[in-house]
């Protein structure tokens, strides 16, 4: 076989092996991004009835609930009993009603954890162990 002949089939499975390669990875680019438009569509659906739901859930609750607002006097800071003041206790309240949602919550007492290392420690453990 001559050289001339052993050139031009070795461009032509040089060229031939490119165009096929670039093409698979073109469909692949394509599957890749469809794949991603179909996901985010199905889960910006699920957030939208989500909170559609809560809407809902929300315009009940604030149907049958009106709230009072009185004026306080005195003090604010003033410490109850348990060494803690009515706006922190009624904060707490709040946090727990929001974390667990439906039903009645009722909080029966509130109780400061001690610390057992110093705050940096914990923020340091935190900062490490957090998920990527």
């Amino acid at each position: 076989m001559p050289m001339n002949e052993r050139v031009i089939i070795s461009l032509t499975i040089l060229i031939t092996g490119f165009v096929v390669v670039f093409s698979v990875l073109l469909l692949l680019i394509g599957l890749i991004k469809l794949y991603g438009t179909i996901v985010s569509k199905a889960l910006e659906s699920a957030e939208n009835k989500k909170k559609q739901q809560l809407a809902a859930v929300k315009t009940e609750n604030t149907s049958s609930v009106k709230p009072e607002i009185t004026e306080t006097s005195g003090d604010v800071s003033q410490l109850n009993e348990n060494g803690l003041n009515d706006e922190l206790i009624a904060v707490i309240a709040a946090a727990v009603a929001a974390v667990y949602g439906e039903g009645t919550v009722r909080v029966k007492s509130i109780k400061r954890v001690p610390q057992s290392r110093p705050v940096w420690s914990t923020a340091g453990i935190l900062d490490n162990t957090r998920p990527f």
